[in-house]
């Protein structure tokens, strides 16, 4: 078994080394123990550097884990992120201001309608289309399957548009009734075991 050995060096921003630094072991473990991967944090240049090895079954596995390192450095927590390491997983951002130009109190309300009270219309949107999502400062970051992302970039839109967050919640829950008719309740079971 001859493979060649990749690399990926990716770079880290000044402020991201403290979370890099205390978030290790969780970014570190499943790098090493899933994907056999090599992976070293090069303090002087500010570089994160990984390589595959022998070990190492799938190249395509360093733009995995570039993507499961990206995910955290853009905020996402080191748990959520794991989610980048499935097959199908994507990381989609976009601005507000992509979808309708907004300033001052009509930006902080549209981000409000999308986080909602106590965040409850920001976990709606993340339980129904199982994806994840962060809002920093005006630029939404979704993290998920393809599928998944247009479900909750298709919310998003509409309540920065100006819908009322109870409609859209409204609408959610009615697909995710309609999702559990045509597949069953096949996410209990896994987690039983």
């Amino acid at each position: 078994m001859d493979q060649t050995i990749q690399e990926k060096s990716l770079e880290i921003p000044g402020e991201k080394i403290g979370l890099l630094k205390r978030q290790w072991m969780k970014i570190y473990t499943p790098l090493i123990e899933l994907f056999k991967l090599q992976i070293r944090m090069n303090l002087r240049t500010k570089h994160l550097d990984m390589r595959t090895t022998k070990f190492t079954t799938d190249p395509a596995m360093l733009d995995k884990a570039t993507l499961f390192v990206r995910s955290i450095l853009i905020g996402f927590t080191p748990e959520d992120a794991l989610l980048a390491l499935e097959n199908d997983a994507y990381l989609y951002s976009f601005n507000v201001n992509d979808v309708k130009f907004l300033k001052g109190s009509h930006m902080t309300r549209a981000i409000g309608r999308i986080i909602g009270k106590n965040g409850n219309v920001k976990n709606t949107i993340e339980q129904v289309s199982k994806t994840k999502i962060r809002i920093i400062e005006d630029r939404i970051n979704i993290l998920g399957g393809k599928e998944n992302i247009n479900v909750s970039k298709d919310a998003i839109c509409k309540l920065i548009m100006g819908s009322e967050p109870s409609k859209i919640q409204n609408k959610l829950r009615t697909l995710s009734s309609k999702l559990k008719e045509k597949y069953g309740h096949i996410e209990t079971i896994y987690k039983e075991y």
